[in-house]
């Protein structure tokens, strides 16, 4: 797919596959405070990198790993493995409504990064990436007296990473199949964090059945099926629209929170959710894709 073809209007089947990762990923939440509870949160980080790497390491022919090898690294780095050890310990030093909050600055980020290429983002965007972060935060903030700023540094760096990662890929993911593509990355970042583990010599955690159902969710669907479905996007559709999909993350964790674990949502927490959904629309709006247009042609 070329780069040109991501200028032409995307259909609703499409979208719908955007819209599928940060589904899933945002059931991550309450599928481990339900069944996953009091499970070291670093093992089962690893866990659900590893186990659909390693289900679908076969899928990358040896002549991809020779050929991209050091893209893959790099890629798998950015997208998984750095990310996900800066967001957890973020999480261990901040509450998750504040952790969620900061790498919610992900789009904002990735418009930055665009701008220092030469292609400013469109009003349009900006205000949609803002306005998309604060509603985020009205939805899960809960801010301490005095913030760890170790793990605010933690958080924002999560979000670069993902954002780099996410405007990297058209680049060094060309010419390797979505699934392909998916599956590299996912057993390289896995490897790397079990090797870690190991290391580190913290206890294997002991799961029932219920556990290890839970992990089938998390890992080779929620990971998975959820990357392969992210990746595809990528090829498709611009990053600087794609990336505010991923405000739709914290959206479904506090929707399954009250579906699953019975919590309540308040007034704020309502107009907060459909803030983030009006940004995420706004982002999308033709407008600014003309005005990409406009300030590449000029």
């Amino acid at each position: 797919m070329t780069a040109s073809s991501k200028d032409v209007p995307v259909g609703l089947p499409l979208w719908l596959m955007a819209v599928a990762a940060p589904l899933l990923w945002g059931t991550t939440y309450a599928v481990t405070q339900a069944f996953l509870a009091g499970v070291d949160p670093f093992w089962l980080a690893t866990l659900r990198i590893v186990v659909p790497g390693v289900m679908m390491v076969w899928l990358v022919p040896l002549a991809v790993w020779r050929r991209h090898w050091l893209n893959i690294v790099v890629l798998s780095a950015l997208n998984i493995g750095i990310f996900t050890v800066l967001l957890f310990g973020a999480i261990q030093r901040l509450p998750g409504g504040m952790a969620a909050t900061l790498t919610a600055s992900m789009p904002l980020q990735l418009l930055l990064l665009r701008a220092l290429q030469g292609r400013l983002p469109a009003p349009l965007q900006l205000l949609a990436a803002v306005g998309g972060m604060a509603g985020v935060g009205l939805l899960v903030w809960q801010a301490p007296a005095e913030p760890d700023w170790t793990g605010v540094a933690l958080a924002l760096a999560a979000a670069f990473c993902m954002a780099l990662g996410v405007l990297l890929m058209p680049v060094l993911g060309r010419g390797i199949k979505p699934l392909v593509l998916a599956s590299a990355q996912l057993f390289s970042a896995g490897v790397v964090l079990l090797l870690l583990m190991l290391l580190w010599g913290r206890p294997f955690p002991a799961l029932d059945t219920q556990g290890v159902l839970a992990l089938v969710w998390l890992g080779p669907v929620g990971m998975g099926l959820g990357y392969y479905l992210w990746f595809r996007a990528i090829t498709l559709i611009a990053v600087d629209k794609l990336a505010f999909m991923g405000l739709i993350n914290p959206v479904v964790a506090v929707l399954a929170g009250v579906l699953v674990m019975g919590e309540l949502m308040n007034i704020s927490q309502a107009f907060a959710i459909a803030l983030v959904l009006f940004c995420v629309l706004l982002a999308q709006h033709p407008a600014a894709q003309r005005h990409l247009s406009a300030a590449r042609v000029s």
